[in-house]
């Protein structure tokens, strides 16, 4: 039996290959999985005063304040509710040369697994339940099609900065 490091330490091709698929608001989605970090199991959020919704607040990860965010809040879904299953994703965001930990709040994780490129394509440019730049491709996943988030969009720490001031 592999681990998630034995799997993205197998080779270059099977590294891009490997996507963390999670669950949120009943949806399966998936992120490159070498975009995580760390997933870790939801605990107690401080509240930052003046933020928007979708900023939940700060917590401690391993000695790091982490902000985190509400992924279905985020792309005006809904909002998480939490149970023993939520989960948070922290993501390393990069912007000018620095790197900045963010954690997403999501349902639950799925499982770690493999697309196949032949099973990516192209995001539609309308019809998803999210705004389309925050999909990335859909990859057909167990014949069905999920939306691969663009995870890049969506933490994107200008925009994000952007929003906090309106």
């Amino acid at each position: 039996m592999s681990t998630l490091d034995d799997d993205l330490n197998a080779g270059s091709d099977n590294a891009q290959d490997q996507y963390l698929l999670f669950l949120a608001e009943n949806e399966l989605y998936a992120m490159e999985a070498l975009k995580a970090q760390e997933i870790v199991e939801y605990s107690s959020v401080t509240k930052v005063p003046m933020m928007q919704s979708f900023i939940k607040g700060v917590t401690n990860i391993r000695g790091n304040i982490v902000a985190v965010i509400d992924l279905i809040d985020r792309f005006k879904l809904s909002k998480t509710e939490i149970s023993d299953k939520t989960s948070i994703v922290v993501v390393n965001c990069k912007q000018n040369d620095e790197t900045t930990q963010i954690g997403i709040m999501i349902d639950e994780v799925y499982e770690v697994d493999t697309i196949e490129k032949s099973n990516l394509k192209k995001a539609p440019e309308f019809g998803a339940k999210i705004d389309s730049k925050y999909i990335l491709k859909m990859g057909k996943y167990e014949n069905k099609y999920i939306p691969i988030l663009n995870m890049d969009t969506i933490l994107d720490i200008n925009e994000l900065s952007t929003l906090l001031s309106e």
